[in-house]
């Protein structure tokens, strides 16, 4: 495996093809950051979230290792873990807001 830091066409091209990508990916496998706000004080589904969060992460990993061996450079690989990262920030700010503020999700009245 002869992966390195340089950044030409292709490696551009995968770098932003694997990071837009892995946005679907957290889209694919969980609620918006919004809904997890709100019910972030169930504790069932506030780990579901985190559950589903660590799977995007895996997912994500992957698709940036199989864009990096293609482009023959880590930089996809470093697009998917900076998203992953970002993302894993968004849902725990999420979580823990919504268990600040007592939100358990919605219910009738």
């Amino acid at each position: 495996m002869d992966l390195g830091w340089k950044l030409d066409a292709a490696g551009v091209g995968l770098f932003m093809v694997a990071a837009a990508e892995s946005f679907n990916v957290f889209s694919a496998m969980n609620s918006s950051p919004w809904t997890a706000e709100n019910f972030g004080a169930d504790p069932a589904k506030a780990e579901s979230c985190r559950r589903y969060v660590l799977i995007a992460v895996v997912a994500n990993s992957g698709l940036g290792l199989g864009a990096s061996l293609l482009a023959k450079s880590w930089w996809p690989l470093v697009g998917t873990i900076s998203v992953s990262a970002f993302m894993w920030i968004v849902y725990d700010r999420a979580l823990k807001r919504g268990l600040a503020a007592g939100s358990y999700g919605w219910t009738r009245q």
